[in-house]
């Protein structure tokens, strides 16, 4: 017969309920306990605390604790918890036993009673009793377990606040001398821990209860209902209002640009002439034909005196003859056109001059404008995926580059019933804006970011509008 099954039933099975539990033998004796506290060393007491400071990290630290402080207050079982989330305590580790099953029945156990000396007696300081306290007496648990007195001793920061305890049971009441030293380890372990972490890390949650929580939760409601302008950013040009745009009026090749960009220009004054030469080509020949069926009609003419026959032949001619004419008049006109000239007083805008002068350009080809330096709005280029609802007169706010710690104030004069693609084949709503006269002249070209401002919203949904647009456009909620 194994020792195994020497051991009496109810011994086994306690055992093997206590999984956490040490100091047993294979026959349910308990080997003698620790000297006497009156005869506790010094040398063993400064060992222990020299190999809890020394600890690489809280595994280490909590380990020792368990198993070293145990043999120093002659503790039959010792375990150390730590105050995790919501302010509960959590079995970090139980003495002679490497690592804690959390699904253990005794572990569970252990937690409540832990849970109900920080609600009746507080986690400020130590506390000695004798099951049942603190837990029910009908619990199997209670009943079975076999060291029935418990000194509890809270591990806390120089605050004050606790963070961590430990639990000490034995079959035999406890003294106060050995009170006293679980109090003097307390504080080693806490150095070490605070070594470790630092004590802001260690440092409890505080936990909002009873009316602090109701009203934590009404303040949190009554802000996201707050009603906020729901906003959209959007790249913003300065423009030109009602500009003269310049178009190629032929096809040709420019030629010569005979003002700078950005300069003034006056009504009637040329500001870009195409390539002659062709041009000038084509009407000598124009003018050449046409003398040509000049000719050919005076001809016609004449012999029409002597030759009934001739007299059809001046329909003929006067016809062609009006054709080079008219085809000499296109190729004037065309000529003309070559000169291009302001049509009102501005300031002319364009890219550069060499990127023009020598390149070929087809009629209505925009070239240049001239513009009113003084009459400029906003072009706002909002993505589809910003899109909000706007009404005309929205406030706008410009935050241009130039300058973009003040906000240029504007309203909403129009916005695009379409999206089109812009420059970068991003489907966009154009927008342009009206700007506050107060807020001075801007600089056409400039740009920048418009914030528009659209109706009221809960402030949830304007936290959360992205995000539910995400969803919806991915799981078609």
């Amino acid at each position: 017969m194994t020792l195994d099954e020497a051991e009496p039933k109810d011994v086994r099975t306690s055992r093997e309920r206590h999984a956490n539990m040490d100091g047993r033998t294979r026959h349910g004796t308990r080997p003698p306990l620790n000297d006497p506290p009156g005869q506790l060393g010094v040398t063993e007491l400064l060992s222990v605390e020299d190999k809890i400071r020394n600890a690489n990290d809280e595994r280490e630290l909590v380990f020792l604790a368990a198993n070293e402080i145990r043999r120093l207050v002659a503790a039959r079982q010792l375990i150390v918890l730590r105050t995790k989330s919501q302010g509960r305590l959590r079995v970090e580790c139980i003495s002679s036993l490497a690592t804690v099953n959390r699904d253990a029945p005794f572990v569970t156990w252990v937690e409540h009673i832990a849970a109900r000396i920080v609600a009746e007696h507080g986690q400020g300081s130590s506390l000695q009793f004798e099951l049942p306290a603190f837990t029910g007496s009908t619990s199997q648990d209670t009943q079975s377990y076999p060291f029935r007195h418990v000194l509890w001793q809270p591990i806390v920061l120089p605050d004050g606040s606790a963070f961590a305890a430990i639990l000490a049971t034995r079959e035999t009441p406890w003294s106060e001398q050995e009170r006293r030293i679980l109090e003097r380890e307390a504080r080693v372990v806490s150095a070490a821990w605070r070594a470790i972490y630092g004590a802001q890390r260690l440092a409890p949650r505080s936990q909002l209860r009873g009316p602090r929580r109701i009203a934590l939760i009404l303040g949190i409601g009554l802000i996201a209902i707050f009603p906020v302008p729901l906003v959209a950013l959007a790249p913003v040009e300065i423009v030109a209002v009602s500009p003269q745009r310049i178009n190629a009026p032929i096809d040709g090749v420019i030629q010569e640009i005979l003002v700078e960009p950005n300069r003034s220009v006056k009504p009637g004054d040329v500001v870009l002439s195409f390539d002659q030469t062709t041009l000038r080509n084509r009407l000598d020949v124009s003018e050449q034909e046409m003398l040509v069926a000049k000719a050919r009609l005076d001809q016609a003419r004449q012999a029409a005196f002597n030759d009934d026959k001739s007299r059809h032949d001046i329909a003929i001619a006067q016809a062609d003859f009006e054709m080079k004419r008219a085809e000499r008049n296109f190729a004037s006109e065309l000529l003309a056109r070559s000169k291009v000239t302001a049509d009102r007083a501005g300031v002319l805008v364009y890219a550069d001059k060499d990127r023009w002068i020598g390149r070929p350009v087809k009629t209505g080809e925009r070239i240049m404008q001239i513009v009113d330096p003084t009459a400029v709005a906003g072009r706002i280029e909002l993505p589809i995926a910003d899109a909000i609802v706007m009404e005309k007169g929205s406030r706008v706010r410009l935050f241009l580059d130039s300058n973009p710690l003040s906000a240029v104030p504007g309203r909403l004069a129009s916005e695009g019933y379409m999206a089109e693609p812009n420059a970068v084949q991003q489907l966009v709503y154009t927008i342009h804006v009206d700007l506050d006269p107060e807020a001075g002249a801007q600089r056409i070209g400039a740009r920048g970011t418009a914030q528009i401002q659209g109706h009221l919203v809960p402030l949830i949904f304007y936290l959360l509008r992205r995000p539910i647009t995400a969803v919806r456009q991915s799981l078609g909620l």
